[in-house]
């Protein structure tokens, strides 16, 4: 009697949570509500005991199963899908209960396939994997005693508190986001990787919300429900507490790593379980899972907790000293690193480490035999399979554009803080693996004190030549170097006229052209050449120096001109510390640097940035200023895209009949920045025209412009085309939309013009040979090229003899600068 009404409670139950779910799931809290109440269904569901035979069960099976075949296109139902579990389960469980680890197996084959199934473009009913844990502990605990003593009652609470609170906590997260309507995991809501990350969470804590809540539910009536044998919960504290161990070392070593990087706790707090940093614990979990199939419990712990250690250190290290992450090529900064410490290293701070390293050999001498024990090395073979396909999975999304977007991760172009900030410590570290070959850069054969200082004698003729036209008081000349923002001749295109002339002051100034070693972007690399008289082109494509390597003192001609008695400043109106100016300008000797903040946005802008005017008013004011001959280094802003609908109002109007409405806008903006920057060029040599003061100007541009999309930016080029034939007479085809121009001017000297087109790089030595000052014998070695390679350019190196003497000494010379012993500083 007793059974038949359970069994009429139970299909009261299940005809209840059927009925709402056919017409009232529409909510995600009513989904809540029916995850709650089937987990307490499938709980029970092994105590209900239909007598049938083999036949009745194909019969039942297939007709089921029929039903979801039918209904898997549009709506699967929870009534359908209990069915077809209880079968499944019933079947299955006898045979699998002999197996030791069946209960947390279950629980990792729940997480995985509920991970793995959000990833699909299609939807599958997983519930009958994801709920199976609940029927297993149910399988075990009905018609039995549970055994209760203050320890157990303990055990069981603490279950209930913890899945109760992290059920309730991603519950939270996931609002907004419609994860919540995928809870019953029958029909899922289709949000890729975001999915991924929470619903398999979200599942973790209501299946075992539910297991702990059923289980305190029969102890509480056990004196009214009398089982025939006794279990005891005390053989599961173990499996939980490894369950919790696991998720809690994954958990805890992100947060440690993201708060090394954010040093923050109460910004560390928001946005450890933000998606981005979700996915950086399950990476973490699926490295920590591989570990423990192959080594055991104990040895993978060690590991974790020394990388997470040395993550933590290296990154509050670089942040502290640097303000950005720790990179994996960072190791050549070691011995920089050793060096900072030494000043900071006090004897109390030495007590204390000595103590520290004390205690845990101690520690590790009084209790070798257990740690031993745990250490142990052991396979586990059940652990491997589960292990592989988590992996898997965080690799398809890691390395699946699409995916890694939806939660706000992504490989850039752009290193630095911001970018280890919105993809998390393992995301990103993972990315700077993937290129580590890019960053790496072996030392040069034959690389030594000996080579270096005989190169220094190669090319140690004098370095002080100041013309024979400079001024007869040899007053040292003021050096303004500009180098203007995507200017670049677009008069050079067919098809195409303009209402002005947009480039007269340049043209009138031109002293030959320099092949930008970018396209597009990346300014920082054009700068780097023109600065120092080094290369990017032995580099990898796609490294930004200045964020890649740049962390110490580097000569450069701000650095020669500030050995020389000048002041020093670097002018740029963009914030500082994009691409690390604010750092890598002290390091290469500049003074003083005046960023965005030194302009006034609400009154100095042309379009959305500053303009080329107010730069210029900014190195008169800074040269007048100055009581020393100045070396003033300008970055302009200006003409920056994106150039559609830049501009209200054009000084300029271009025609051209191959290009559509939208090309003709771009243009159109484009060449109204070229005609202000030109302009405002024009207006700082009339400028300087009325001081006696010696002074030389250098303009150039960093790079040609996007001209479109960043998929599209060469439409307008290949459209028009261009009869300059100058890149293709130094067999430079490939750099025919490389070239900007390059322009000078001089109150007391005639300027000299690059017979060819020159490498940014030979921009320094110009530089220094017209100021007449001294400066290290290494930069000699750039005329040499200038006779045999004039252009040194990624695209074109291939075509450069490595062998050639010239060209090991140049490399030789760079590695020395960049990544050496600096022999030649």
């Amino acid at each position: 009697m007793k059974n038949i009404r359970n069994n009429l409670i139970y299909f009261f139950l299940v005809a209840v949570i059927s009925t709402v779910d056919i017409f009232y799931n529409s909510n995600g809290f009513v989904q809540l509500a029916l995850v709650l109440l089937a987990s307490t269904v499938v709980f029970y569901m092994s105590s209900i005991k239909l007598k049938i035979n083999r036949l009745a069960f194909i019969i039942l099976f297939g007709a089921n199963l029929i039903v979801l075949l039918l209904s898997i296109t549009h709506r699967i139902y929870l009534l359908n899908m209990l069915f077809l579990s209880y079968l499944l389960w019933s079947v299955i469980t006898p045979k699998l209960q002999r197996f030791k680890l069946l209960f947390p197996v279950t629980f990792l084959l729940s997480f995985i396939s509920v991970y793995a199934v959000s990833l699909l473009d299609f939807s599958v009913p997983v519930f009958v994997i994801a709920f199976y844990p609940v029927y297993v502990f149910g399988s075990f605990v009905n018609g039995k005693n549970i055994i209760k003593s203050k320890k157990i009652w303990a055990f069981a609470f603490m279950n209930l508190v913890i899945s109760s609170c992290g059920l309730a906590v991603f519950l939270f997260k996931a609002l907004g986001h419609s994860i919540i309507d995928s809870m019953l995991l029958l029909n899922i809501v289709k949000l890729g990787a975001l999915t991924a990350v929470y619903l398999p969470f979200i599942t973790l804590f209501a299946i075992w919300f539910s297991i702990s809540a059923n289980m305190i539910f029969r102890m509480l009536i056990s004196r009214f429900s009398k089982g025939s044998t006794a279990f005891d919960l005390s053989d599961f504290i173990k499996p939980v507490v490894n369950f919790i161990s696991f998720f809690a070392v994954s958990g805890i070593a992100t947060f440690i790593c993201e708060f090394s990087i954010r040093q923050n706790l109460n910004e560390t707090i928001k946005d450890v379980l933000d998606p981005n940093l979700m996915f950086n614990i399950m990476v973490l979990c699926g490295i920590y899972l591989c570990l423990t199939a192959l080594l055991g419990k104990g040895i993978p712990k060690v590991i974790i907790g020394i990388v997470t250690i040395f993550l933590t250190v290296a990154n509050y290290i670089k942040f502290t000293y640097f303000d950005e992450p720790f990179y994996p090529w960072d190791l050549y900064l070691i011995r920089n690193l050793i060096g900072i410490s030494k000043e900071y290293i006090s004897i109390p701070i030495i007590i204390a480490v000595v103590a520290a390293i004390g205690v845990l050999m101690y520690l590790v001498i009084h209790f070798r035999k257990a740690i031993g024990r745990y250490m142990k090395p052991k396979l586990s073979i059940y652990l491997l399979p589960f292990a592989a396909v988590f992996f898997l999975l965080n690799s398809i999304i890691l390395t699946n554009t699409p995916l890694s977007v939806q939660l706000g991760i992504q490989k850039s172009w752009y290193i630095g803080k911001d970018e280890i900030m919105a993809n998390g410590m393992f995301a990103q570290n993972y990315f700077y693996l993937t290129e580590l070959d890019k960053y790496l850069n072996p030392k040069p054969q034959g690389y030594s004190e000996n080579t270096m200082a005989e190169i220094n004698t190669k090319y140690g003729k004098s370095g002080e030549s100041v013309a024979a036209s400079a001024v007869a008081s040899k007053e040292k000349p003021n050096i303004i170097m500009i180098m203007s923002e995507s200017f670049w001749d677009i008069t050079k295109l067919n098809d195409i006229k303009f209402s002005k002339d947009i480039v007269e002051n340049t043209h009138k100034y031109q002293k030959g052209q320099i092949a930008a070693p970018i396209i597009g972007g990346g300014t920082a690399n054009s700068e780097f050449e023109a600065l120092t008289g080094l290369s990017i082109s032995s580099l990898s494509p796609g490294i930004i120096v200045y964020n890649a390597y740049l962390r110490t003192e580097t000569p450069s001609i701000a650095s020669v001109f500030k050995d020389n008695g000048y002041s020093t400043t670097a002018i740029h109106p963009n914030y500082g510390w994009f691409y690390n100016r604010d750092k890598v300008y002290n390091y290469f000797g500049f003074e003083n640097f005046y960023d965005v903040d030194k302009f006034d946005l609400s009154s100095q802008c042309k379009g959305p940035y500053i303009s080329d005017y107010a730069l210029v008013d900014k190195i008169l004011d800074t040269l007048d200023s100055s009581d020393k001959p100045a070396f003033i280094f300008g970055i302009s802003m200006q003409n920056h895209d994106p150039y559609i609908d830049k501009y209200s109002s054009h000084d300029v109007t271009v025609e051209s009949d191959k290009l559509n409405d939208q090309q003709k806008n771009i243009v159109g903006n484009f060449a109204q920045g070229i005609y202000d920057a030109d302009q405002s060029f024009g207006k700082l040599i009339e400028e300087l025209k009325k001081t006696n003061k010696p002074t030389l100007v250098y303009f150039f541009g960093d790079h040609a412009p996007r001209l479109g999309t960043l998929n599209d930016f060469y439409k307008v080029y290949d459209l028009l085309g261009t009869d300059d034939r100058s890149a293709q007479n130094q067999n430079l085809e490939k750099l025919k939309y490389y070239t900007t121009p390059f322009a000078a001017w001089s109150n007391f000297k005639e300027i000299d013009s690059f017979s060819e087109i020159v490498s940014p790089s030979h921009i320094a030595y110009k530089i220094l040979q017209d100021a007449g000052v001294k400066y290290p014998n290494y930069f000699n070695i750039l005329p040499e090229l200038e006779k045999k390679f004039p252009v040194l350019h990624q695209q074109t190196i291939n075509t450069i003899d490595s062998n050639n003497q010239l060209i090991k000494d140049y490399r030789l010379i760079q590695y020395d600068i960049l990544f050496g012993n600096k022999y030649l500083k």
